[in-house]
């Protein structure tokens, strides 16, 4: 037989070794090890010919492989490449059907654990469907603070901070499912969650403007009734351009009849409201943003 039983333990543990989290990950990961254990084998083989199979030897040599591991970038493939190297020098002696033994091992444990990574299907793009419709559900709920924010003239942006935070764990988690797509990805589920971490800090700006707050306006509502309907037509299909329009015509409304400022704090808070409506229309523009650079991106859920 080609292994034994000890042999076949040993291409287990490396095959384990040899799975990562995502199919891109393990396909790199895979070439970088497959290597590094050519690299080991050949060094090994030929200090232990030309000098001895003894354990000073061995330790020469794992320092040499480890420094040349790191200047090639093969770092992953250290731990079983030693496993190998060990290998030989338990044999004692040159031994040509050894080394191809060892060769093997390496060989069939990286194959195994590709075919569990590619074929597995460990995360699917449904997955990254959910995410874009939870991290809309996110953005909507946000508004909503803003929206009673301006209208109860509080601030909620102790409620802001946990949307901000999961919309960051749903991102990570998507970064992950992304990579299992090695085909026909053009990264537009990343880049659409991507532009809704954008907006999300444009709402993180202007619940840190309401604090600024320092009387009734009437703008306020305005701006209130705007957000209203704002939120029902955040989604994946492409309506920002019709709000933009919308938004730009409350400032030109804004602008035409609004009275000036009798105080201080009036022209304070009027500049804040500005300032509010100026980031939605900055929101807005990132949405149009990816639709532009997604044209097809609505397709993908009809």
């Amino acid at each position: 037989l080609l292994f034994n039983v000890e042999s076949a333990i040993t291409a287990g543990i490396l095959a384990i070794l040899s799975i990562k989290l995502t199919k891109a990950d393990s396909i790199n990961l895979a070439i970088r090890r497959f290597l590094d254990a050519l690299l080991a084998l050949a060094l090994a083989t030929v200090m232990f010919v030309l000098i001895d199979y003894s354990m000073p030897i061995f330790f020469i040599f794992t320092v040499v492989f480890i420094i040349l591991s790191y200047v090639l970038k093969l770092e992953e493939g250290i731990v079983p490449s030693l496993v190998l190297a060990n290998i030989l020098l338990q044999e004692g002696a040159f031994d040509t059907g050894v080394l191809l033994n060892t060769f093997a091992l390496i060989a069939i444990a990286i194959s195994v654990a590709l075919l569990l990574n590619i074929f597995y299907p460990l995360r699917s793009e449904k997955e990254l469907r959910g995410f874009t419709k939870e991290i809309d559900a996110l953005i909507k709920d946000d508004i909503k603070l803003l929206e009673t924010s301006l209208r109860e003239e509080a601030s909620y942006i102790r409620d802001h901070d946990p949307l901000k935070k999961r919309l960051k764990t749903i991102l990570d988690e998507a970064m992950q499912v992304n990579k299992d797509i090695l085909f026909d990805n053009d990264n537009r589920y990343i880049d659409y969650l991507r532009m809704r971490r954008a907006q999300m800090k444009r709402l993180s700006r202007s619940h840190e403007l309401i604090l600024r707050l320092d009387c009734h306006h009437k703008n306020a509502l305005i701006i209130a009734n705007y957000l209203r309907g704002l939120i029902s037509d955040i989604g994946y299909a492409n309506k920002a351009e019709s709000q933009l329009k919308q938004l730009r015509q409350m400032l030109e409304d804004f602008r035409e009849h609004s009275d000036l400022p009798k105080t201080r704090s009036e022209f304070e808070t009027r500049a804040v409201l500005y300032q509010i409506v100026y980031e939605f229309e900055a929101f807005l523009k990132d949405k149009i943003a990816f639709h532009d650079a997604h044209p097809g991106f609505v397709k993908t859920f009809v």
